[in-house]
């Protein structure tokens, strides 16, 4: 089994916004895709979690705490895929 790219199985602590993902040349459309599944995955679980009232001490004052949901989104429909219709459940 192939070892699995870091920028891939966690997106989000090595590019600051989803769209950097898709600029990375680095990335084929398979990664890219496999990293914004992974990123919107996280993405939905944070929000579901804060809508629920389980949110951290210090969530939301740092930036890079966003959930980038709508982002996600955007990139996703930038390499021709569409959001998971899945819940974070």
């Amino acid at each position: 089994m192939p070892v699995e790219d870091p920028k891939v199985e966690k997106p989000a602590e090595h590019f600051d916004k989803p769209k950097d993902v898709v600029k990375d040349v680095d990335l084929s459309k398979r990664e890219k895709t496999d990293a914004l599944d992974t990123w919107e995955q996280d993405a939905r679980q944070r929000l579901t979690a804060s809508n629920e009232g389980m949110t951290g001490p210090a969530e939301g004052s740092d930036k890079k705490d966003s959930h980038h949901l709508d982002e996600v989104i955007k990139a996703k429909q930038t390499i021709g895929e569409t959001p998971n219709s899945k819940p974070a459940h």
